[in-house]
This record gives C-alpha cells, sequence and structure tokens, in this order.
C-alpha cells in the first residue's frame, strides 16, 4: 500500500509539474498525456516491472517517471529486470538491441558499460562496410531496412557519432521508393506509413537537412498517405500506432502535426480519437487495450508537449549522464562548454569513464582521432605501412593512416611522430587543411586574438593567419597565440568544437 500511495502522489506531483512546464500546450494533449501515464503506472502496480515492455519504460520516462527517480519502484529491481532482459536479446535481430539501447538510456544506464557488456560497440559492429548495420547483431543480413534505421536512431540517442555516416546515409536514400516511401524490406515495392515515418527519424539522426531531395519526398509521401479521417493507414486500417509514428517525425523536422489535416481533423485529432476511458490506447478505434499503441501513443504525447523529438529529448538525457560520470570535470573549469558539448555529441570522451584528464597533453595521433571523428570519418580498415614509426600494432597506425590520405596530416622522412605532442602551430595548420578541403567559410563569433609571427614557423604562417582571420585561434588559457607550446585535450577539443561551428 505504501508503494502504491507513493507512486499515486508522484503521479498527481507530475500532472502539476506537467501543467507547469507545458502551460502553452492544448490542455486535450495535457489530459491525454495524463491518463495514458497514469493507465501505465497502474499495470507496473498490479503487475510489477514485467508488466511494462521496453517502449513503455521509455514512454514514462519522457513523461517525468523513471527507474533513476524511484517512481516506478527501487533500483534493484530495475536493475535485476533490466539484465533480465540483456540475457533475453535476440541475436537474430538487431533491432533488439537498438530498442534496448534506447531502454537503458530512458532508464538513466550506461548503454556502453551494463552488466559486463558494451551494447554499443556490438551495435557499431554489426554495421557493414557499405554503411548498412545488419540484420542480425552478428552482421548478418541486407534486407531488413528498419534494422538499419532503429541502430541509427539508437545511436543517435545514446549520444553517439553514427560510424560511416555517409555510407549509411546513402544506403538508406537508395531504399526510398519513387513515391518517396520506405518499406520495411528492402526488396518491396510498395511503401509503408510507418517505415517511412521511422526512416524520417533516422534521417533527422543523421543531420540531413529539410531541403535535402530524400526528406521532402518522405514528407511528401506522408501528406499524401493521410486519410480522410487525419489518421493513417498501415495493414488496411487507420490505427493509433501510425498515427503516433507519424507525429513524431514530424515534430522531428520542425512540422506541426496540428496543422496536418484532411478537412477539420488533424493528425494529433486522430492519435487521441484512439484512447479509451482507462487512459489506454487501442490498435483500432473501438478496439480492445493496445500495449504497443498505448507504448507508441506515449512518445508521440511526449513530442506534443515538449515540441521536442523524444529521440533529442533521450540524446540529452545521456549526453548529460556522461558528462556528470567524469568527476574530474566541473562546470567552473574553462573550457567546460565547449568540452561537454563534445562528450555529448559523441564526439569526446573521457580517458576513461570517469576521467576527462582535460589538461594532459595531445599526442598528433590523439589529435587525428579525434579530427576523424570530427569530419565523420572512420579509420583505415588495414594498415599500410605507410609511416616507419606507426608499426600495425600501435593503437594509432589505421587512424594516423586514414588522416594522411585525407591529406589532413602529414609526417616527414616516412615519420609521423604519432605519441609526440602536438604544439600549436601544428594544430593551426592541420586546422586550416581542414576548413579548406571540406570547404568551410564561416568566420567563429569569437574576438580577436593577438599573434607574433615572429614567433611562428615559416611553414606555419598562411595557416595561422588563415585562423586567426576565422577567428578560431583563442581557445586558451593563454591572451596571446603560443606556437611552439605543447596542445592540453581541453585545448584541442576548443578547436574542434570552433571547427564544427563554421560548418
Amino acid at each position: 500500500m505504501r508503494v502504491k500511495a507513493s507512486l499515486l502522489s508522484f503521479i498527481a506531483g507530475i500532472t502539476l509539474l506537467q501543467s507547469t512546464v507545458y502551460a502553452q500546450v492544448q490542455p486535450d494533449i495535457q489530459h491525454s498525456s495524463a491518463k495514458a501515464v497514469q493507465y501505465v503506472s497502474e499495470k507496473f502496480m498490479a503487475k510489477g516491472a514485467t508488466a511494462l515492455d521496453d517502449w513503455m519504460i521509455i514512454g514514462l520516462a519522457l513523461h517525468e517517471m523513471d527507474v533513476e527517480n524511484g517512481s516506478l519502484g527501487t533500483k534493484k529491481i530495475w536493475n535485476e529486470e533490466l539484465k533480465k532482459r540483456l540475457h533475453a536479446l535476440d541475436a537474430r535481430k538487431t533491432t533488439d538491441y537498438a530498442r534496448f539501447i534506447l531502454t537503458l538510456v530512458a532508464a538513466g544506464k550506461d548503454s556502453s558499460s551494463f552488466a559486463g557488456e558494451n551494447l554499443i560497440e556490438k551495435l557499431k559492429k554489426a554495421q557493414l562496410l557499405n554503411g548498412k548495420f545488419a540484420d542480425s547483431i552478428n552482421g548478418q543480413g541486407e534486407n531488413l531496412i528498419n534494422a538499419h534505421v532503429w541502430s541509427i536512431i539508437a545511436l543517435h540517442a545514446a549520444g553517439e557519432q553514427i560510424p560511416r555516416a555517409k555510407q549509411a546515409k546513402s544506403w538508406l536514400v537508395g531504399k526510398q521508393l519513387t513515391d518517396g516511401g520506405f518499406h520495411f524490406d528492402a526488396a518491396a515495392k510498395q511503401s509503408g506509413v510507418d517505415m517511412t515515418a521511422m526512416s524520417l527519424l533516422a534521417m533527422r539522426a543523421l543531420g540531413m537537412n529539410k531541403d535535402e531531395a530524400p526528406v521532402k519526398k518522405a514528407l511528401a509521401y506522408l501528406q499524401k498517405a493521410q486519410n480522410s479521417s487525419g489518421g493513417y493507414q498501415e495493414g488496411g486500417a487507420s490505427n493509433a500506432e501510425s498515427a503516433a509514428t507519424v507525429i513524431s517525425a514530424l515534430i522531428a523536422w520542425g512540422d506541426q502535426p496540428a496543422s496536418w489535416k484532411q478537412g477539420k481533423t488533424s493528425v494529433v485529432d486522430s492519435l487521441l480519437s484512439f484512447q479509451k476511458t482507462d487512459g489506454s490506447f487501442a490498435h483500432t478505434k473501438g478496439g480492445f487495450a493496445n500495449q504497443i499503441a498505448t507504448s507508441q501513443a506515449l512518445l508521440a504525447l511526449s513530442d506534443l508537449r515538449r515540441q521536442q523529438s523524444y529521440i533529442s529529448v533521450l540524446r540529452e538525457k545521456a549526453g548529460t549522464r556522461k558528462v556528470l560520470a567524469l568527476q574530474d570535470f566541473h562546470s567552473h573549469y574553462w573550457a567546460y562548454q565547449e568540452m561537454a558539448d563534445l562528450v555529448k555529441n559523441g564526439y569526446l570522451q573521457g580517458v576513461t569513464a570517469h576521467q576527462m584528464k582535460p589538461d594532459q597533453q595531445v599526442t598528433r595521433a590523439q589529435f587525428a582521432a579525434m579530427l576523424l571523428r570530427a569530419v565523420g570519418e572512420e579509420p583505415n580498415q588495414k594498415t599500410q605501412g605507410l609511416f616507419h614509426d606507426v608499426p600495425a600494432s600501435d593503437w594509432s597506425s589505421k587512424v594516423v593512416e586514414k588522416a594522411a590520405s585525407l591529406g589532413l596530416m602529414q609526417g616527414s622522412k616516412k615519420q609521423f611522430r604519432p605519441h609526440q605532442g602536438i604544439t600549436h602551430e601544428e594544430m593551426a595548420t592541420i586546422s586550416s587543411r581542414v576548413a579548406k578541403r571540406y570547404g568551410w567559410k564561416k568566420v567563429y563569433a569569437a574576438s580577436f586574438t593577438p599573434v607574433n609571427y615572429k614567433l611562428v614557423s615559416p611553414w606555419a604562417k598562411v595557416s595561422v593567419i588563415d585562423m586567426q582571420n576565422r577567428k578560431l585561434i583563442g581557445g586558451t588559457r593563454a591572451t596571446s597565440f603560443e606556437p611552439k607550446a605543447t596542445v592540453t585535450r581541453a585545448e584541442a577539443a576548443v578547436l574542434i568544437y570552433r571547427l564544427l561551428r563554421i560548418r
């Protein structure tokens, strides 16, 4: 009884909080959200943790009820439950792993280190060289678009950069059908609403722009597919899940679902029409309470309340957890904002899971690794032996050879000096080369940093001038440019942060 009373009290508090924080949200969305949360919470009270599937856990977390804040029982109960679910994952289904990563993020857990498993690396290793995330976690199968799409979404939500993002995008776009839609089977010739909406979420996670043709075509397909009741059909009948998935896709792309109408009925109206008096959602109108429909509705209702994609919310949550885990990294540190941003978005990692060591020296090889992540390039698959001082056994061999093959970094006389500290003039030269190679022409919004060019090596002067003009120099504790000084992790991170903002 104590647990039930505590939970009911928490639900009442959350409802009040939502009314305050989301005051501009339509009352019907607020009411629908509160009813759905109440329904799912009562399922938990009646049957325990096993009553909530992964999507329900995610949905409740998006409504401020999650494992970490104790609103759904003790952490011990949920740790054991999540471990059971981990061991029950089906290796034949990459989608199982992607969904569970989303669940762990929602539960405030580290998906790169949970119960001795690194699910992030497992998912990344399932990616094929053509960019496709395989159908099974062991890297087999290229038939299922949903395996590819949900792997991209899961990694993005976990605060990771998508490996081989260019190839992953190319593979996905290549499966778009002529009407702009997608089907879960790569060989199919008929589009489906759900898979098209999910693919739009993956396109957003890949950093695509709304003016790109594949995005325009997919949105146009959804607009054309909307039926006379304002909803969407999949499998021959209008249903809650399709309406919910479309709403999430529209929110992700900055569209207002309430304005997507047929006559006077919007896709939002359609979704709400499936809700039953007990707060659950039916798959079809007049049907029984449906767990999948209720779970998907919770995601869409969260998006409508926040006017923000649930994937972005989860990404922020995962990133915040990673930053807070770094015990030697505090908000008063001079480069905290830039470094925290890079950590949250998968461009920078701690030396360990709990140590950032921001003042530690950066080597040339380490900077090469940071640079590749920033420009979205992957290390070479094999070592070619370009440099005599970088044997194949060295962790950096594939990294530095990739940076060299792209023309971003150079060696001298077959020597790369991978573990030598990089200097500020070296970093400036490399960064200028990057900006020019990728056509980045913007100027960073910062004050002008003075440079004493008498101290700059002749080979670096042109690049330092370029960097000074772009206002990329100056991300250090020093008030002037120190060309021969070695670079710290914080200083390298600030420059990477600035580079990313002139793209």
